[in-house]
């Protein structure tokens, strides 16, 4: 299943910012302000994709390092042709499957195992285990570092719910911000004035800061 997965996305990631990105760019640009950039040095991108953050991140800080993962390499290789049209810098791509990312995983291939901000958008409705991928990645957090998620819920199903679904193996039914809420101080969560008819749901974006850990 995994695998069939990928190669999907595989070749998703040839049209997919033609088709999609105009429907979600304001959200990654409100997800990028939630951010909180000013005084980060470090962002980790989950579930990449083509790397569509990468320019918001980069406009409010351009010092910034971003190390990105999908498990796509469809998707990497869109992401990795952004860089270099951009010329970017303070840059890195790393294949891998979310559920996978542990700090010594991670500490092995960037050489960093904890980061000041984490971001993941349109990833955790399509991610298997997603609950224990939110754990893993607040694990990879700082303390008092920020996790900012974008996605869909479909509060009121129509046929693009379904339709969404299917082409990108998604489950739009995750109330992925409650779990956020748990386990993080300073909760935000808001609604984008974007069309549910079109997008299969309600686009929100939701904040947290990590609880520091008791020494």
């Amino acid at each position: 299943m995994v695998n069939h997965r990928m190669k999907w996305y595989d070749v998703f990631s040839g049209f997919y910012d033609t088709a999609l990105e105009k429907l979600y760019f304001s959200g990654r640009q409100r997800a990028t302000e939630l951010l909180q950039l000013a005084d980060a040095t470090s962002v980790l991108d989950v579930a990449c994709g083509t790397g569509a953050n990468f320019s918001h991140i980069k406009s409010i800080n351009p010092a910034i390092t971003i190390y990105a993962t999908d498990y796509s390499a469809g998707m990497l290789a869109k992401a990795r042709t952004r860089i270099e049209k951009n010329e970017w810098k303070n840059m890195l791509l790393l294949q891998a499957d979310a559920r996978n990312l542990a700090p010594e995983k991670i500490q092995a291939t960037t050489g960093q195992a904890h980061f000041d901000r984490i971001i993941c958008t349109l990833g955790f409705s399509v991610i298997p285990d997603w609950e224990e991928v939110m754990e893993n990645l607040l694990t990879l957090l700082k303390d008092q570092g920020i996790i900012v998620i974008m996605d869909v819920y479909a509060e009121k199903r129509n046929i693009n719910s379904w339709l969404v679904e299917k082409m990108a193996n998604a489950d739009l039914n995750r109330k992925i911000w409650q779990t956020l809420k748990n386990r993080t101080n300073h909760f935000y969560m808001e609604y984008l004035p974007v069309s549910q008819r079109k997008l299969g749901g309600k686009l929100f974006v939701a904040a947290g800061t990590k609880i520091p850990r008791i020494k």
